[in-house]
Protein backbone atom coordinates (compact mmCIF):
# COMPACT_ATOMS: atom_id res chain seq x y z
CA UNK A 1 0.00 0.00 0.00
CA UNK A 2 1.53 3.11 -0.75
CA UNK A 3 1.07 6.54 0.66
CA UNK A 4 1.38 9.78 -0.45
CA UNK A 5 4.93 11.67 0.26
CA UNK A 6 3.24 14.54 1.91
CA UNK A 7 1.49 12.54 4.27
CA UNK A 8 4.89 10.81 5.46
CA UNK A 9 6.97 11.98 8.68
CA UNK A 10 10.10 13.43 7.71
CA UNK A 11 12.87 10.94 7.56
CA UNK A 12 15.95 10.35 9.59
CA UNK A 13 18.38 12.30 7.51
CA UNK A 14 17.65 13.49 3.76
CA UNK A 15 20.17 10.94 2.34
CA UNK A 16 17.50 8.19 2.85
CA UNK A 17 14.43 10.05 1.47
CA UNK A 18 14.59 7.95 -1.28
CA UNK A 19 13.46 4.92 1.18
CA UNK A 20 10.40 6.73 2.49
CA UNK A 21 7.72 4.94 0.10
CA UNK A 22 7.38 1.68 0.50
CA UNK A 23 9.20 0.09 -2.58
CA UNK A 24 10.40 -3.64 -3.60
CA UNK A 25 14.41 -4.97 -3.44
CA UNK A 26 16.28 -4.74 -6.30
CA UNK A 27 15.81 -7.65 -8.97
CA UNK A 28 19.01 -9.53 -7.68
CA UNK A 29 17.03 -10.30 -4.52
CA UNK A 30 15.55 -13.27 -6.65
CA UNK A 31 18.87 -14.70 -6.01
CA UNK A 32 19.43 -14.01 -2.75
CA UNK A 33 15.61 -16.11 -1.97
CA UNK A 34 15.97 -18.72 -4.14
CA UNK A 35 19.53 -19.85 -2.87
CA UNK A 36 18.23 -19.06 0.94
CA UNK A 37 15.50 -21.58 -0.11
CA UNK A 38 17.56 -24.39 -1.13
CA UNK A 39 20.05 -23.77 1.80
CA UNK A 40 16.47 -23.97 4.03
CA UNK A 41 15.43 -27.11 2.30
CA UNK A 42 18.89 -29.20 2.04
CA UNK A 43 20.52 -27.36 4.78
CA UNK A 44 19.60 -30.41 6.69
CA UNK A 45 21.78 -33.13 5.31
CA UNK A 46 20.60 -35.47 8.13
CA UNK A 47 16.90 -35.15 7.68
CA UNK A 48 16.98 -35.62 3.95
CA UNK A 49 19.13 -38.39 3.89
CA UNK A 50 16.69 -41.15 3.39
CA UNK A 51 14.74 -39.06 0.63
CA UNK A 52 18.26 -38.36 -1.39
CA UNK A 53 19.39 -41.99 -0.65
CA UNK A 54 15.71 -43.23 -2.78
CA UNK A 55 16.50 -40.12 -5.25
CA UNK A 56 20.47 -41.71 -5.63
CA UNK A 57 18.54 -45.34 -6.37
CA UNK A 58 16.18 -43.61 -8.25
CA UNK A 59 18.21 -42.21 -10.74
CA UNK A 60 20.50 -45.73 -11.17
CA UNK A 61 16.90 -47.48 -12.09
CA UNK A 62 15.01 -44.86 -13.70
CA UNK A 63 17.03 -41.69 -14.24
CA UNK A 64 14.33 -39.95 -16.68
CA UNK A 65 12.12 -39.93 -14.15
CA UNK A 66 14.17 -39.01 -11.43
CA UNK A 67 15.42 -35.77 -13.46
CA UNK A 68 11.63 -34.86 -14.06
CA UNK A 69 11.63 -34.87 -10.13
CA UNK A 70 14.81 -33.34 -9.90
CA UNK A 71 13.37 -30.53 -12.08
CA UNK A 72 9.89 -30.23 -10.54
CA UNK A 73 11.53 -29.89 -6.81
CA UNK A 74 13.61 -26.61 -8.83
CA UNK A 75 10.55 -25.08 -10.02
CA UNK A 76 8.96 -24.83 -7.17
CA UNK A 77 11.93 -23.95 -5.55
CA UNK A 78 12.02 -20.93 -8.01
CA UNK A 79 8.61 -20.09 -8.23
CA UNK A 80 8.78 -20.08 -4.06
CA UNK A 81 11.61 -17.34 -4.54
CA UNK A 82 9.67 -15.29 -7.17
CA UNK A 83 6.69 -15.09 -5.01
CA UNK A 84 8.59 -14.00 -1.84
CA UNK A 85 10.66 -11.30 -4.15
CA UNK A 86 7.06 -10.45 -4.90
CA UNK A 87 5.47 -9.88 -2.07
CA UNK A 88 8.53 -8.45 0.42
CA UNK A 89 8.09 -4.47 0.43
CA UNK A 90 10.06 -1.95 3.10
CA UNK A 91 10.40 1.40 3.82
CA UNK A 92 12.25 3.44 6.40
CA UNK A 93 10.03 6.31 7.68
CA UNK A 94 11.07 8.75 10.62
CA UNK A 95 13.50 6.74 12.67
CA UNK A 96 11.57 3.39 11.98
CA UNK A 97 11.72 0.44 9.92
CA UNK A 98 8.76 -1.35 8.23
CA UNK A 99 8.60 -4.73 6.24
CA UNK A 100 5.67 -6.84 4.86
CA UNK A 101 6.80 -9.94 4.39
CA UNK A 102 5.41 -13.53 3.40
CA UNK A 103 3.06 -15.53 1.06
CA UNK A 104 1.49 -17.95 2.96
CA UNK A 105 1.29 -15.85 6.15
CA UNK A 106 1.42 -12.36 5.63
CA UNK A 107 3.77 -10.54 7.95
CA UNK A 108 4.25 -6.82 8.77
CA UNK A 109 7.21 -5.19 11.57
CA UNK A 110 7.67 -1.98 12.20
CA UNK A 111 11.61 -1.99 14.06
CA UNK A 112 12.19 1.18 15.63
CA UNK A 113 15.74 3.02 15.37
CA UNK A 114 16.25 2.21 19.40
CA UNK A 115 15.69 -0.89 19.49
CA UNK A 116 18.49 -1.73 17.06
CA UNK A 117 21.16 -3.08 19.01
CA UNK A 118 23.62 -4.98 16.25
CA UNK A 119 23.66 -3.74 12.31
CA UNK A 120 25.48 -5.97 10.60
CA UNK A 121 26.60 -6.06 6.79
CA UNK A 122 26.28 -8.92 4.41
CA UNK A 123 27.81 -9.16 0.80
CA UNK A 124 27.63 -12.62 -1.30
CA UNK A 125 29.38 -13.27 -3.92
CA UNK A 126 26.04 -12.49 -6.45
CA UNK A 127 26.21 -9.44 -5.08
CA UNK A 128 29.22 -7.84 -5.98
CA UNK A 129 28.82 -6.90 -9.27
CA UNK A 130 25.69 -5.02 -8.61
CA UNK A 131 27.24 -3.59 -5.32
CA UNK A 132 24.43 -4.28 -3.05
CA UNK A 133 24.00 -5.73 0.60
CA UNK A 134 21.96 -7.30 3.03
CA UNK A 135 21.53 -5.76 5.98
CA UNK A 136 20.77 -7.45 9.49
CA UNK A 137 19.00 -6.05 12.39
CA UNK A 138 19.15 -7.56 15.58
CA UNK A 139 17.57 -6.41 18.96
CA UNK A 140 18.71 -7.37 22.56
CA UNK A 141 17.87 -10.93 23.52
CA UNK A 142 15.74 -11.86 20.35
CA UNK A 143 15.84 -15.89 19.07
CA UNK A 144 16.46 -14.51 15.59
CA UNK A 145 17.23 -11.55 13.61
CA UNK A 146 14.32 -9.01 14.16
CA UNK A 147 14.84 -7.72 10.64
CA UNK A 148 16.82 -8.36 7.06
CA UNK A 149 16.64 -5.78 4.04
CA UNK A 150 18.19 -8.42 1.81
CA UNK A 151 19.69 -6.28 -1.43
CA UNK A 152 20.03 -2.66 -0.82
CA UNK A 153 22.45 -0.42 -2.25
CA UNK A 154 25.89 -0.52 -0.52
CA UNK A 155 25.90 3.43 -0.22
CA UNK A 156 22.18 2.84 1.05
CA UNK A 157 22.81 0.33 3.55
CA UNK A 158 25.83 1.99 5.15
CA UNK A 159 23.79 5.43 5.35
CA UNK A 160 21.06 3.57 7.44
CA UNK A 161 23.88 2.16 9.78
CA UNK A 162 25.25 5.41 10.41
CA UNK A 163 21.56 7.01 10.74
CA UNK A 164 20.78 4.16 13.66
CA UNK A 165 24.51 4.65 15.05
CA UNK A 166 23.57 8.46 14.66
CA UNK A 167 20.40 8.09 16.99
CA UNK A 168 21.94 5.83 19.53
CA UNK A 169 24.77 8.53 19.84
CA UNK A 170 22.35 11.46 20.40
CA UNK A 171 20.29 9.15 23.51
CA UNK A 172 23.02 8.32 25.11
CA UNK A 173 23.58 11.32 27.51
CA UNK A 174 20.52 11.28 28.29
CA UNK A 175 21.02 7.75 30.04
CA UNK A 176 23.49 8.06 33.35
CA UNK A 177 27.20 8.93 32.48
CA UNK A 178 28.71 5.37 32.94
CA UNK A 179 26.83 4.39 30.10
CA UNK A 180 29.09 4.21 27.44
CA UNK A 181 27.87 6.32 23.97
CA UNK A 182 27.51 4.67 20.68
CA UNK A 183 29.68 6.52 18.28
CA UNK A 184 28.72 7.11 14.62
CA UNK A 185 30.09 4.06 12.63
CA UNK A 186 34.07 4.91 11.84
CA UNK A 187 35.04 5.42 8.76
CA UNK A 188 38.75 4.63 7.49
CA UNK A 189 40.76 7.90 9.49
CA UNK A 190 39.12 6.98 12.57
CA UNK A 191 39.38 3.45 12.82
CA UNK A 192 42.25 1.47 15.15
CA UNK A 193 43.16 -1.22 13.71
CA UNK A 194 43.13 -4.04 16.64
CA UNK A 195 44.45 -7.12 14.24
CA UNK A 196 44.40 -8.36 11.15
CA UNK A 197 44.82 -12.61 9.80
CA UNK A 198 46.86 -13.89 7.25
CA UNK A 199 46.65 -16.89 5.23
CA UNK A 200 48.57 -18.72 7.38
CA UNK A 201 46.65 -18.47 10.40
CA UNK A 202 43.49 -18.83 8.85
CA UNK A 203 45.39 -22.84 8.14
CA UNK A 204 46.43 -23.13 11.70
CA UNK A 205 43.10 -22.93 12.18
CA UNK A 206 41.63 -24.67 10.24
CA UNK A 207 43.97 -27.45 11.15
CA UNK A 208 43.58 -26.93 15.33
CA UNK A 209 39.95 -26.57 14.77
CA UNK A 210 39.16 -29.58 12.88
CA UNK A 211 35.14 -30.14 13.07
CA UNK A 212 36.32 -33.75 12.14
CA UNK A 213 33.65 -36.10 13.94
CA UNK A 214 30.84 -33.41 12.72
CA UNK A 215 31.55 -33.87 9.66
CA UNK A 216 31.77 -37.88 9.95
CA UNK A 217 28.51 -37.38 11.58
CA UNK A 218 27.14 -35.31 8.66
CA UNK A 219 28.11 -38.01 5.86
CA UNK A 220 26.76 -41.35 8.08
CA UNK A 221 23.69 -41.69 6.39
CA UNK A 222 25.80 -41.66 2.75
CA UNK A 223 28.91 -44.19 4.32
CA UNK A 224 27.63 -46.98 1.99
CA UNK A 225 26.82 -44.63 -1.09
CA UNK A 226 30.55 -43.32 -0.54
CA UNK A 227 32.50 -46.57 -0.01
CA UNK A 228 30.18 -47.68 -3.24
CA UNK A 229 31.47 -44.49 -5.16
CA UNK A 230 35.16 -44.82 -3.63
CA UNK A 231 35.63 -48.85 -3.98
CA UNK A 232 34.24 -48.22 -7.55
CA UNK A 233 36.63 -45.92 -8.69
CA UNK A 234 39.67 -47.71 -7.08
CA UNK A 235 38.76 -51.12 -8.89
CA UNK A 236 38.60 -48.83 -12.02
CA UNK A 237 42.48 -48.26 -11.34
CA UNK A 238 43.36 -51.79 -10.65
CA UNK A 239 43.24 -51.04 -6.05
CA UNK A 240 40.75 -53.83 -4.40
CA UNK A 241 40.21 -52.39 -0.97
CA UNK A 242 38.09 -55.44 -0.22
CA UNK A 243 40.77 -57.41 -0.41
CA UNK A 244 42.71 -55.66 1.55
CA UNK A 245 41.16 -56.38 4.07
CA UNK A 246 40.02 -59.64 3.53
CA UNK A 247 41.53 -61.63 6.43
CA UNK A 248 41.47 -65.00 4.32
CA UNK A 249 44.29 -63.60 1.83
CA UNK A 250 45.80 -60.99 4.19
CA UNK A 251 47.49 -61.15 7.90
CA UNK A 252 46.14 -59.43 11.25
CA UNK A 253 49.00 -57.22 10.83
CA UNK A 254 48.43 -55.83 7.16
CA UNK A 255 45.01 -55.64 8.02
CA UNK A 256 46.25 -53.25 10.82
CA UNK A 257 48.03 -51.20 8.91
CA UNK A 258 46.16 -50.55 5.87
CA UNK A 259 43.02 -49.29 8.60
CA UNK A 260 45.77 -47.16 9.92
CA UNK A 261 46.41 -45.65 5.87
CA UNK A 262 42.97 -45.34 5.33
CA UNK A 263 42.46 -43.42 8.73
CA UNK A 264 45.23 -41.11 8.36
CA UNK A 265 43.89 -40.67 4.68
CA UNK A 266 40.06 -39.85 5.54
CA UNK A 267 41.64 -37.48 8.07
CA UNK A 268 43.80 -35.93 5.71
CA UNK A 269 41.27 -35.00 3.54
CA UNK A 270 38.54 -33.67 6.16
CA UNK A 271 41.55 -31.07 7.31
CA UNK A 272 41.37 -29.83 3.97
CA UNK A 273 38.20 -29.16 3.84
CA UNK A 274 38.64 -27.95 7.79
CA UNK A 275 41.30 -25.71 6.22
CA UNK A 276 39.37 -24.24 3.10
CA UNK A 277 36.26 -23.65 5.80
CA UNK A 278 38.36 -21.27 8.06
CA UNK A 279 39.89 -19.79 4.79
CA UNK A 280 36.78 -18.99 3.34
CA UNK A 281 34.87 -17.96 6.51
CA UNK A 282 38.01 -16.08 7.59
CA UNK A 283 39.75 -14.39 4.51
CA UNK A 284 40.47 -11.16 4.82
CA UNK A 285 40.05 -10.90 8.74
CA UNK A 286 40.10 -7.01 10.21
CA UNK A 287 39.50 -6.10 13.54
CA UNK A 288 39.28 -2.26 13.88
CA UNK A 289 37.82 -0.67 17.15
CA UNK A 290 36.29 3.01 16.83
CA UNK A 291 35.37 4.79 19.60
CA UNK A 292 33.15 2.46 21.72
CA UNK A 293 32.56 0.05 18.95
CA UNK A 294 34.34 -2.93 18.00
CA UNK A 295 33.95 -4.04 13.66
CA UNK A 296 35.09 -6.87 12.22
CA UNK A 297 35.27 -7.57 8.57
CA UNK A 298 35.96 -10.84 6.73
CA UNK A 299 34.60 -12.97 4.35
CA UNK A 300 36.02 -14.48 0.95
CA UNK A 301 32.50 -15.72 -0.99
CA UNK A 302 29.91 -13.61 0.93
CA UNK A 303 31.45 -10.85 3.01
CA UNK A 304 30.60 -9.73 6.74
CA UNK A 305 30.71 -6.88 8.40
CA UNK A 306 29.69 -7.15 11.82
CA UNK A 307 29.79 -4.14 14.85
CA UNK A 308 29.49 -4.63 18.60
CA UNK A 309 29.71 -1.84 21.11
CA UNK A 310 31.74 -2.64 24.21
CA UNK A 311 28.90 -1.91 26.44
CA UNK A 312 26.95 -5.18 25.07
CA UNK A 313 30.30 -7.14 25.76
CA UNK A 314 29.77 -9.67 28.31
CA UNK A 315 32.76 -11.80 28.96
CA UNK A 316 35.98 -12.61 26.98
CA UNK A 317 37.31 -16.31 26.26
CA UNK A 318 40.51 -17.17 25.39
CA UNK A 319 40.59 -20.85 23.82
CA UNK A 320 42.52 -23.48 22.88
CA UNK A 321 42.04 -26.95 21.84
CA UNK A 322 45.20 -29.48 22.02
CA UNK A 323 46.61 -28.49 18.64
CA UNK A 324 46.49 -24.90 20.20
CA UNK A 325 48.47 -25.45 22.80
CA UNK A 326 51.09 -27.61 20.60
CA UNK A 327 50.87 -24.60 18.14
CA UNK A 328 51.25 -21.89 21.09
CA UNK A 329 47.47 -20.58 19.86
CA UNK A 330 44.51 -19.57 20.91
CA UNK A 331 40.93 -17.99 19.66
CA UNK A 332 39.31 -15.15 21.30
CA UNK A 333 35.83 -14.88 21.61
CA UNK A 334 34.00 -11.76 22.25
CA UNK A 335 30.39 -12.80 24.11
CA UNK A 336 27.91 -10.08 23.71
CA UNK A 337 24.43 -10.23 24.00
CA UNK A 338 22.93 -13.31 22.18
CA UNK A 339 20.64 -15.41 21.48
CA UNK A 340 20.64 -19.36 22.32
CA UNK A 341 20.43 -20.73 18.85
CA UNK A 342 23.31 -18.43 17.82
CA UNK A 343 25.76 -21.30 19.84
CA UNK A 344 25.43 -23.55 17.30
CA UNK A 345 26.06 -21.61 14.21
CA UNK A 346 29.14 -20.85 12.73
CA UNK A 347 30.95 -17.33 14.11
CA UNK A 348 31.73 -15.95 10.96
CA UNK A 349 27.74 -15.95 9.90
CA UNK A 350 26.69 -14.67 13.41
CA UNK A 351 26.83 -11.07 16.17
CA UNK A 352 30.01 -12.74 17.59
CA UNK A 353 32.95 -11.85 17.30
CA UNK A 354 35.68 -14.21 17.09
CA UNK A 355 39.82 -13.60 16.20
CA UNK A 356 41.12 -17.09 15.06
CA UNK A 357 44.50 -18.44 15.71
CA UNK A 358 46.32 -15.69 17.97
CA UNK A 359 49.69 -16.18 19.82
CA UNK A 360 49.48 -15.47 23.24
CA UNK A 361 50.41 -12.00 23.49
CA UNK A 362 48.39 -11.13 20.91
CA UNK A 363 45.45 -12.56 22.57
CA UNK A 364 46.27 -10.51 25.89
CA UNK A 365 46.75 -7.30 24.26
CA UNK A 366 42.78 -8.19 22.55
CA UNK A 367 41.91 -8.80 26.15
CA UNK A 368 43.65 -5.29 27.69
CA UNK A 369 41.72 -3.38 25.03
CA UNK A 370 38.47 -4.60 26.15
CA UNK A 371 39.09 -4.90 29.44
CA UNK A 372 42.10 -2.62 30.41
CA UNK A 373 41.37 -3.31 34.10
CA UNK A 374 41.53 -7.17 34.10
CA UNK A 375 44.24 -9.20 35.97
CA UNK A 376 44.11 -12.57 34.47
CA UNK A 377 47.64 -12.94 32.97
CA UNK A 378 48.51 -12.72 36.87
CA UNK A 379 46.01 -14.03 38.80
CA UNK A 380 46.33 -16.93 41.19
CA UNK A 381 43.46 -19.35 40.38
CA UNK A 382 41.57 -21.49 43.50
CA UNK A 383 42.01 -24.81 42.41
CA UNK A 384 38.07 -26.40 43.26
CA UNK A 385 37.93 -29.72 45.81
CA UNK A 386 39.58 -33.01 45.08
CA UNK A 387 36.35 -34.43 45.58
CA UNK A 388 35.05 -33.70 41.91
CA UNK A 389 37.98 -35.75 41.11
CA UNK A 390 36.99 -38.54 43.28
CA UNK A 391 33.46 -37.97 42.27
CA UNK A 392 34.61 -39.07 38.32
CA UNK A 393 36.54 -41.93 39.52
CA UNK A 394 33.61 -43.70 41.57
CA UNK A 395 30.95 -43.49 39.48
CA UNK A 396 32.69 -43.52 36.18
CA UNK A 397 35.94 -45.05 36.22
CA UNK A 398 35.52 -47.46 39.16
CA UNK A 399 32.57 -48.98 37.70
CA UNK A 400 34.27 -49.49 33.86
CA UNK A 401 37.58 -50.65 35.61
CA UNK A 402 35.28 -53.17 37.33
CA UNK A 403 33.29 -54.14 34.51
CA UNK A 404 36.36 -54.90 31.99
CA UNK A 405 38.07 -56.91 34.03
CA UNK A 406 34.97 -59.45 35.67
CA UNK A 407 34.08 -59.71 32.18
CA UNK A 408 37.42 -60.49 30.55
CA UNK A 409 39.80 -61.52 32.79
CA UNK A 410 38.66 -65.70 33.11
CA UNK A 411 38.21 -66.17 29.63
CA UNK A 412 40.35 -63.51 27.76
CA UNK A 413 42.83 -62.67 30.65
CA UNK A 414 45.53 -60.96 28.00
CA UNK A 415 42.68 -58.34 26.57
CA UNK A 416 42.21 -57.85 30.21
CA UNK A 417 45.22 -56.59 30.80
CA UNK A 418 45.34 -54.71 27.57
CA UNK A 419 42.08 -52.35 28.98
CA UNK A 420 44.19 -51.12 31.52
CA UNK A 421 46.23 -49.12 29.23
CA UNK A 422 42.91 -47.13 28.09
CA UNK A 423 41.66 -47.11 31.89
CA UNK A 424 44.98 -45.35 32.61
CA UNK A 425 44.44 -43.00 29.85
CA UNK A 426 41.41 -42.06 31.73
CA UNK A 427 41.98 -41.80 34.84
CA UNK A 428 45.02 -39.48 33.85
CA UNK A 429 42.64 -37.05 32.30
CA UNK A 430 40.37 -37.06 34.95
CA UNK A 431 43.16 -35.71 36.90
CA UNK A 432 44.19 -33.75 34.58
CA UNK A 433 40.62 -32.13 34.48
CA UNK A 434 40.57 -31.45 37.81
CA UNK A 435 43.95 -30.01 37.82
CA UNK A 436 42.36 -27.79 34.78
CA UNK A 437 39.54 -26.12 36.75
CA UNK A 438 39.98 -23.13 38.75
CA UNK A 439 38.62 -19.61 39.76
CA UNK A 440 40.02 -16.44 40.92
CA UNK A 441 37.83 -13.01 41.49
CA UNK A 442 39.37 -9.36 42.26
CA UNK A 443 37.34 -5.96 42.72
CA UNK A 444 35.82 -5.83 38.83
CA UNK A 445 36.24 -9.43 37.32
CA UNK A 446 35.52 -13.22 37.81
CA UNK A 447 38.23 -15.38 36.53
CA UNK A 448 37.30 -19.30 35.44
CA UNK A 449 40.04 -21.45 34.22
CA UNK A 450 38.42 -25.04 32.85
CA UNK A 451 39.69 -27.53 30.13
CA UNK A 452 40.68 -31.42 29.81
CA UNK A 453 44.08 -31.14 27.37
CA UNK A 454 43.02 -27.85 25.98
CA UNK A 455 41.96 -24.98 28.87
CA UNK A 456 39.97 -22.24 28.22
CA UNK A 457 40.00 -18.98 30.03
CA UNK A 458 37.11 -16.67 31.41
CA UNK A 459 37.16 -13.14 32.50
CA UNK A 460 34.00 -11.60 32.57
CA UNK A 461 32.94 -8.52 34.47
CA UNK A 462 30.65 -9.00 37.74
CA UNK A 463 28.58 -6.33 37.50
CA UNK A 464 27.17 -7.51 34.65
CA UNK A 465 25.82 -10.70 36.28
CA UNK A 466 21.86 -10.79 35.71
CA UNK A 467 21.18 -14.12 37.65
CA UNK A 468 23.09 -16.65 40.31
CA UNK A 469 22.44 -19.55 41.55
CA UNK A 470 24.51 -21.65 44.47
CA UNK A 471 23.62 -25.48 44.05
CA UNK A 472 24.13 -28.19 46.98
CA UNK A 473 23.04 -31.91 47.04
CA UNK A 474 23.77 -34.38 50.02
CA UNK A 475 27.41 -34.97 49.25
CA UNK A 476 28.31 -31.85 48.48
CA UNK A 477 26.78 -30.02 51.68
CA UNK A 478 28.03 -32.63 54.30
CA UNK A 479 31.68 -31.50 52.50
CA UNK A 480 31.06 -27.60 52.67
CA UNK A 481 30.89 -27.55 49.03
CA UNK A 482 28.66 -25.71 46.76
CA UNK A 483 28.31 -25.52 42.95
CA UNK A 484 27.70 -21.55 41.53
CA UNK A 485 26.61 -20.72 38.47
CA UNK A 486 26.36 -16.86 36.95
CA UNK A 487 23.96 -16.13 34.48
CA UNK A 488 24.88 -13.25 31.68
CA UNK A 489 23.24 -12.05 28.70
CA UNK A 490 25.27 -14.13 26.84
CA UNK A 491 25.09 -17.79 28.80
CA UNK A 492 26.20 -18.92 32.56
CA UNK A 493 29.15 -19.72 33.56
CA UNK A 494 29.82 -22.63 36.17
CA UNK A 495 32.26 -23.39 39.20
CA UNK A 496 31.85 -27.10 40.79
CA UNK A 497 32.80 -28.09 44.09
CA UNK A 498 34.03 -24.75 45.25
CA UNK A 499 34.29 -23.98 49.54
CA UNK A 500 30.36 -23.05 50.24
CA UNK A 501 32.24 -19.71 51.73
CA UNK A 502 34.08 -19.13 48.75
CA UNK A 503 30.60 -19.56 47.06
CA UNK A 504 28.26 -17.29 49.13
CA UNK A 505 30.98 -14.47 48.98
CA UNK A 506 31.40 -14.44 45.14
CA UNK A 507 27.25 -14.38 44.76
CA UNK A 508 26.91 -11.96 47.09
CA UNK A 509 29.48 -9.44 45.38
CA UNK A 510 28.51 -10.08 42.21
CA UNK A 511 24.70 -9.29 43.27
CA UNK A 512 25.97 -6.17 45.13
CA UNK A 513 27.88 -4.89 42.17
CA UNK A 514 25.21 -5.74 39.78
CA UNK A 515 22.99 -3.09 41.77
CA UNK A 516 25.04 -0.60 43.07
CA UNK A 517 27.71 0.15 40.55
CA UNK A 518 25.20 1.94 38.14
CA UNK A 519 26.53 0.73 35.28
CA UNK A 520 24.54 -0.75 32.08
CA UNK A 521 25.41 -4.41 30.99
CA UNK A 522 24.41 -3.45 27.57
Amino acid sequence: MAESESSLPATAAPSLTSLRQWQRLSPIALLFFTVNLFRVIFGNVAYLAPTLILLYQGMKNSPLLSMAILLGIATVLLIGAVLSYYMYKFRVVGDTVEIRSGVLKKKQLNLPFSRIQNVRLQQPLYYRLTNHVCLQLDTAGSNQQEAKLVALPQHLAQQLQQEIHALHQTVAPVEKAEVSADPVPATATDEQLLNTRSIGDLVLHGISNNRVWLMLGLAAPFFNLIIELVTDQLEKIGLDLMQWFDPEHQSWIWIGVAALALTLMVMFLLTLLSIAASVINYYGFTLVRSGERYIRRCGLLTKHEVSMKLARLQWVALKQDWLDRLLGRCNVRFEQINAPMHSMQAGAEQGKIMVPSVRQHEALLLLADAQPNQQLATTHFQRINWRFLARQLLLLWLPLAIASQWLLRIDAPELANLSLLPLGWLAIMMVVRWRRWGYAMDNNYLYIRKGLIGVDHFSAPVFKVQQVKLKQNWFLRRAGLCHIQLVFASGALDVPFMPKAHGHLILNYCLQQAQSSGKSWM
